[in-house]
């Protein structure tokens, strides 16, 4: 069975798939991939089946040792990934299209020159144990995941079996293989996903239940002031600094539901952007939520960078959502037909 090892850890890098549905009633949070088009498209690119197990690294990346020859993809965020071969060569790796690395190979990613979160598939996908359903690492309850916990140097994971497409491309880069020890990758790639802006990133939100109750300069704050994000934040929220919001209206909340994208607003002013390990409820006064069509690029954002919001509609919400649908409707078709060329 295919291995990886790895040999140094980033800032913080799980193994996630599409997340856990079906126990929020129990408490347990939907988690996954934070960037769940980057973790899209990377599986497919491999022929891996949407739900098939990703690494997600954060800020930093790890260095990966791969036991035998290996189809791999990287999406997401530019962490500078480049190939060790076994006489330390340094060689360039391409990312947002297949490639074939030979065995003994070590992938080296540094830390991220834009974006925050970046992505590594692998044809057969990471073969952690399934719990409630999914793959995913659930940090904060410790389970899931490789010990529900970030991965350290020296871990060993076991890779699953790749599919029949997955196989296909394996076949296809081994027969051009150069025998140089280079990586091996097609001469395309799909068009990448949009990362946010390196000055400042616009989010879009709908109104949230509470936004009628904050006061008219608070609202022109969240609409037209640019919010910093904290690094107090993690994969269960964002804290947002810079700009407080004051409510006109204050009333004694029972908890409710939550998800992720909302935007909460504590007693201290600033506001919570909610992400995907949060928990299913929260007491907080919902101040909006951010549309999923933008949940990707939410999940790119770093530790002191700033944001904005724009509000948007509900129908406009879903359109933004089914043109992004199309847009990686696109790319898949274009890397199935370039595949089977």
């Amino acid at each position: 069975m295919s291995r990886i090892r790895i040999i140094r850890s980033g800032l913080c890098s799980t193994v996630q798939d599409r997340g856990r549905t079906g126990y929020r009633h129990i408490g347990v949070p939907l988690g996954g991939a934070l960037d769940a088009m980057a973790h899209e498209l990377a599986n497919q690119l491999v022929g891996n089946p949407f739900e098939m197990a990703t690494i997600e690294m954060t800020l930093t990346g790890d260095e990966i040792e791969f036991s035998d020859d290996t189809l791999v993809a990287i999406t997401g965020a530019d962490m500078a990934p480049t190939l060790h071969d076994n006489s330390e060569r340094l060689l360039p790796v391409v990312q947002h299209c297949p490639m074939l690395i030979a065995s003994g190979s070590r992938i080296r990613f540094q830390t991220a020159r834009r974006g925050c979160r970046s992505y590594l598939a692998i044809a057969g996908g990471v073969d952690v144990p399934v719990v409630m359903g999914s793959r995913s690492t659930a940090l904060r309850a410790a389970f899931g995941g490789h010990c529900g916990r970030m991965l350290t140097a020296g871990d060993d994971l076991a890779l699953g079996t790749p599919s029949e497409t997955g196989r296909q491309m394996f076949e296809q880069l081994s027969a051009v293989r150069s025998g140089t020890g280079r990586p091996v990758q097609p001469n395309w790639f799909v068009r990448p996903i949009d990362l946010p802006k390196p000055d400042i990133a616009t989010l879009r939100i709908i109104s949230g239940t509470h936004t009628p109750w904050l006061s008219s300069s608070g609202l022109e704050r969240l609409l037209n002031a640019a919010f910093r994000i904290s690094s107090r934040s993690d994969r269960m929220g964002y804290r947002l600094t810079d700009q407080r919001l004051e409510l006109e209206l204050r009333d004694e909340l029972l908890s409710e539901g939550v998800i992720p994208g909302t935007i909460q607003l504590p007693p201290d002013g600033n506001p919570i952007l909610l992400m995907a390990d949060c928990a299913p409820t929260g007491g907080y006064p919902r101040i909006g939520h951010v549309i999923t069509a933008d949940l990707g690029i939410a999940a790119q954002l770093r530790p002191g960078q700033l944001v904005g919001f724009a509000m948007v509609t509900l129908d406009q919400a879903q359109v933004f959502f089914r043109q992004q649908q199309q847009m990686l409707t696109k790319a898949l078709i274009m890397a199935e037909l370039m595949i089977q060329r």
